[in-house]
């Protein structure tokens, strides 16, 4: 089953900088650790860090995988 049959896109969406941020805080110590992660500037790894904002999607293809686990077992 497809994720879009079993979200609603748009909730989806506006609760993705949160699960964004609970991943990160998850898997690394601390916003430097995603900056360097990802190679992004600091404040952006902070906004994420703080779910303020949330990655585009090369990003998160980055995370691979356990991202993918990650969202599967908050389902």
């Amino acid at each position: 089953m497809s994720w879009s049959k079993v979200i609603e896109p748009r909730s989806f969406r506006a609760r993705f900088a949160g699960f964004w941020a609970d991943f990160l805080h998850e898997n690394y110590r601390n916003p430097e650790e995603v900056a360097v992660t990802f190679g992004v500037r600091y404040q952006t790894a902070l906004n994420w860090w703080q779910g303020v904002n949330r990655p585009s999607g090369d990003v998160v293809a980055l995370a691979g995988r356990p991202f993918q686990d990650f969202l599967e077992g908050r389902g």
